[in-house]
């Protein structure tokens, strides 16, 4: 596996395991009302780059990380790896700010890592800023040509947020909701084509059948999933499916 490959796959399941559960329990709220516009370039991916122009004192600030992480860790490709585990491994404790840091750090050694949009999706997806998180998601499935074991979980984890976003519109956005579980379908199909066996794919696969009120496919999809031993699904979803699969058409 190429270092960069690593990076990825270094923390990404421990992240999977809370962040499906989060987007999960998202699709059972209320739509928030939107929130304050943020400014601040070191909340956001990229530091808000293009739409936020990056003053000069900082971009030789930039230029300096770079050069003292190269020294470090010996070359580029080192440094982006140490970079985006800091990242993973703040996500994991927690630390969404830490987290957005590391991998805008990330970006600055390597742009087009496609491991930094992967994190930046992670970050979003943890703040409840699922539309964001997809397309920084997306970028990383573009961005992503030569790892096939990471594209499988890469798009699972893409079909898992789009399904939440979709669940958490409002009925009257139907058409819109249509088109992001329908989008999520692709994503976990081409997920499951290149590796069938992926257990995570066929249980986010099945909770989003389930937000769809496809509950017989969902079924079946979750039965695969307990078949490859998949993480627990969330509490009282499996008797939840069992009741709506036994009701009257």
């Amino acid at each position: 596996m190429s270092v960069d490959g690593l990076v990825m796959n270094t923390k990404l399941l421990r992240w999977r395991a809370v962040s499906i559960l989060t987007v999960w329990a998202l699709c059972i709220l209320p739509t928030a009302a939107p929130a304050a516009q943020e400014t601040n370039p070191d909340t956001l991916p990229m530091f808000g780059q293009p739409a936020i122009t990056r003053p000069d004192d900082l971009k030789k600030a930039d230029e300096v990380f770079i050069k003292n992480a190269v020294a470090k860790h010996g070359n580029r490709t080192a440094a982006t790896f140490a970079t985006l585990a800091q990242g993973w491994a703040s996500l994991r404790s927690g630390k969404s700010a830490m987290a957005l840091r590391h991998f805008n750090e990330g970006w600055l050694l390597s742009p087009d890592n496609p491991g930094v949009y992967w994190g930046f999706g992670a970050v979003l997806s943890e703040r409840g800023k699922l539309l964001e998180a997809i397309e920084q998601l997306e970028t990383a499935r573009e961005l992503m040509t030569n790892d096939a074991k990471q594209l499988v979980q890469l798009l699972a984890d893409i079909g898992a947020v789009r399904s939440a976003y979709g669940a958490r519109l409002p009925r009257e956005r139907e058409l819109e909701r249509a088109q992001q579980f329908s989008a999520a379908n692709q994503r976990f199909s081409e997920s499951l084509e290149l590796d069938p066996d992926y257990a995570p794919s066929w249980r986010e696969w099945a909770i989003s059948l389930y937000d769809q009120e496809r509950y017989s496919e969902a079924s079946i999809k979750a039965a695969r999933a307990l078949e490859l031993k998949a993480e627990s699904f969330p509490a009282d979803f499996l008797s939840k499916l069992k009741r709506k699969v036994a009701e009257p058409n």
